[in-house]
């Protein structure tokens, strides 16, 4: 056989030894550092295409794989909190900082909103965060309230207004105090009044979204190793969502009555397309795309996922 006939079952057993050393207690392993280890398939994907004898490529495969667990568990050993910062991408000065601290601090929740305005008939929100929990649903009487617990730190918001488009950044703010949990949890409620176009850039979380009371345009979710659950409405004629995402669980509610297209590009997944047929490379639409009053459309690209879309 082959070698590349079954190099990706080869990351797929590493992937999953990786989690069941995690369970015995032998190394900390997760979804967070599932996708901070993600450069790693590159290098094993490298040598699989490599002009080498099988058996050379099986060896070196498994080479990097132990070299990677024991760099991996040792850096572990010094930092309980390594998964976090270095997923972040933090710099090495960054982390000579935190080791030199020696305070704990646990943050209180944080509540920020922004004030509903009658003028903006458009909202653009920009999440930039980390890991950790994220949940999307509910309407306010603000423009937009946001709430937080959890101990990695507080988020920033900023607003700029254009026109009637209103845009909201909000985005984890860098410390270099040490924390002891790591936890992150975030709530954000919108106005059903404005259209809105969501941008969230997010490493390893969980998210969840129920979309229906809002009027959705688009919807951009850059995630790493994340599990996202997301309902859509049928308040906006159009509804454009993509998703970027490593390996991934992925699940999408869209109402029966809408006209739906998948565009996926992706490899290595487990799909289940709900009421879909499929008319091209990579295509996939509803029996009532052309028809339907609304149409949603999704183009996904992830690798090692599943994605599930559910008619409801």
């Amino acid at each position: 056989m082959k070698y590349r006939h079954v190099f990706w079952a080869f990351i797929l057993i590493a992937i999953g030894i990786l989690f069941m050393l995690n369970n015995f207690g032998v190394l900390e392993f997760g979804f967070r550092t599932l996708w901070s280890l993600w450069p790693l398939i590159l290098i094993l994907w490298g040598i699989s295409i490599l002009p080498i004898k099988d058996g050379f490529k099986i060896a070196a495969l498994a080479g990097v794989l132990a070299l990677t667990v024991i760099f991996y568990n040792r850096i572990s050993e010094r930092s309980s909190w390594f998964h976090f910062h270095n997923f972040r991408g933090w710099s090495d000065q960054d982390w000579e900082d935190d080791e030199d601290s020696s305070t704990t601090y646990n943050y209180q929740p944080q509540n920020l909103s922004v004030p509903f305005d009658s003028l903006t008939g458009r909202g653009t929100l920009r999440l930039d965060a980390a890991a950790g929990n994220f949940n999307l649903q509910g309407v306010t009487s603000d423009f937009l309230s946001f709430n937080k617990t959890g101990d990695i730190g507080n988020y920033s918001l900023t607003t700029t207004n254009e026109g009637n488009l209103k845009r909201i950044n909000l985005s984890l703010e860098k410390s270099g105090i040490r924390h002891s949990v790591n936890e992150n949890k975030v709530d954000i409620k919108l106005s059903e009044k404005p259209s809105w176009n969501l941008d969230f850039d997010i490493g390893a979380a969980e998210i969840l979204m129920d979309l229906r009371d809002y009027k959705i345009d688009t919807t951009t979710i850059d995630a790493g190793a994340s599990s996202i659950d997301i309902k859509i409405g049928n308040k906006n004629p159009l509804t454009v969502m993509t998703f970027n995402a490593g390996a991934s669980s992925i699940r999408v509610e869209i109402p029966k009555e809408s006209g739906c297209q998948i565009k996926s590009e992706s490899f290595m997944i487990s799909k289940e397309f709900d009421g879909f047929t499929k008319k091209g490379d990579g295509i996939y639409q509803t029996d009532n795309y052309n028809s339907g009053k609304n149409k949603i459309m999704l183009t996904i690209k992830t690798a090692i996922s599943k994605i599930e879309i559910v008619r409801y």
